[in-house]
């Protein structure tokens, strides 16, 4: 009975170790590292066969390994975490409504960037154009005013429907006045017919850009400048009148300065005292100084008239002239030629008489623009003073 039992008890731990062999072969070899220190532990614990059961209850985490569920749940989770918003914008991103907007816009927002552009590029080009256009209509305006300030004054003649103002033809007349043209009426035409012939070729000039050459530009500012400066002298005489004291008070000076003799001479005038001293040897042999100054004197007029002059003050003549013609008598010729800035002058004495000074009236016009002339003098050099010049 004993040894049944015993027999009994070998075959069912045989049994029980044949099953605990069973449930370890299925292990897969990824196990084997945890395997073989498991059976090494339970040797080292105990050898009771009871006890090898034991490495599959710790194996049995092992069985749930990390790999298995998360191989499955990527593939799963691939389309459930993406979600559809996810999936939808990059297709709005690719296929955005904007690109066919963008290209529709050439047609009508597309023109206006690249006029924008060029604004921005060409803003000092158009600046100076700009400038420019301001500028020729400044001009014009200032042409047109000009031409409206003539036309509103008399005129002595029109070219191609510009007028020829009075003034013009005035100044023309005084010039050739002062210059001692006898006033006639032929004088006045010939004015008339000139101012003509200017303005016909001046229209003609401007048509074919004439006006606008380096020289006539040249020209045109050389006239403005001498225009404008003379217009300043007539503003400032305005602006400063000369008073009726001025006047008197100067004019009792310039009776007492001519004093109360006066001479008529005859005069040659040469560039060196050689020919001077050649002309009083002349004389001394016979010739007469009026024959001399008609052949040879250089003074502007002297040979038409043989070298007389009017009737005139020694206070008048240039220095020292005044002083030697008081000490020499009618008819007589001064000893020795004299040097002026004028040049070197054989002068003899035609003349003597009382001088009668004009009265106030016949000169205060000359004494008026004697004043005046003075005063300016000394306003122009005070301003001269003032300003920086370089030369």
């Amino acid at each position: 009975m004993k040894k049944f039992s015993l027999f009994i008890s070998v075959v069912f731990v045989s049994s029980v170790f044949s099953t605990s062999l069973m449930f370890a072969k299925p292990k897969n070899a990824q196990d084997t590292k945890v395997s073989p220190k498991e059976p090494v532990a339970a040797d080292k614990k105990s050898s009771s066969p009871v006890k090898k059961v034991e490495p599959p209850k710790k194996a049995q985490p092992v069985e749930i390994a990390k790999p298995q569920p998360t191989a499955p749940v990527k593939k799963k989770n691939v389309p459930v975490q993406s979600p559809p918003a996810e999936v939808v914008e990059p297709k709005v991103e690719k296929a955005s409504p904007v690109k066919p907007k963008a290209e529709a816009k050439p047609k009508p927002a597309g023109k206006a960037q690249p006029k924008v552009k060029a604004k921005v590029s060409a803003k000092e080009p158009k600046k100076a154009a700009s400038s420019k256009v301001i500028e020729t209509a400044q001009a014009s305006n200032a042409e047109s005013n000009r031409t409206r300030k003539l036309s509103s004054l008399p005129a002595v003649a029109s070219v191609n429907g510009q007028p020829i103002g009075a003034y013009a033809f005035e100044a023309l007349l005084l010039e050739q006045l002062r210059k001692g043209t006898r006033d006639s009426v032929e004088l006045r035409k010939n004015i008339r017919d000139e101012l003509v012939v200017q303005t016909l070729l001046s229209q003609l000039a401007m048509e074919e850009g004439l006006d606008e050459e380096k020289e006539v530009e040249l020209a045109f500012e050389s006239a403005r400048r001498t225009i404008l400066s003379q217009a300043w002298r007539q503003n400032w005489g305005k602006e400063n009148p000369v008073k009726e004291t001025e006047i008197q008070s100067e004019y009792n000076a310039t009776v007492k300065k001519l004093g109360d003799t006066e001479y008529q001479l005859r005069q040659v005038v040469v560039t060196d005292e050689t020919a001077a001293f050649l002309i009083i040897d002349q004389m001394e042999a016979g010739k007469s100084l009026g024959d001399l100054a008609n052949r040879y004197t250089i003074e502007s007029g002297g040979k038409k008239s043989k070298g007389l002059l009017p009737w005139v003050s020694p206070s008048l003549l240039l220095p020292p002239l005044g002083e030697l013609i008081t000490q020499v008598k009618e008819g007589e010729v001064l000893s020795s030629p004299v040097r002026t800035q004028a040049g070197w002058h054989i002068v003899k004495v035609e003349g003597v008489r009382t001088l009668n000074p004009p009265s106030l009236e016949q000169l205060q016009s000359q004494v008026k623009q004697g004043i005046l002339q003075k005063k300016m003098t000394q306003e122009i050099q005070k301003l001269l003073d003032k300003a920086k010049i370089k030369f």
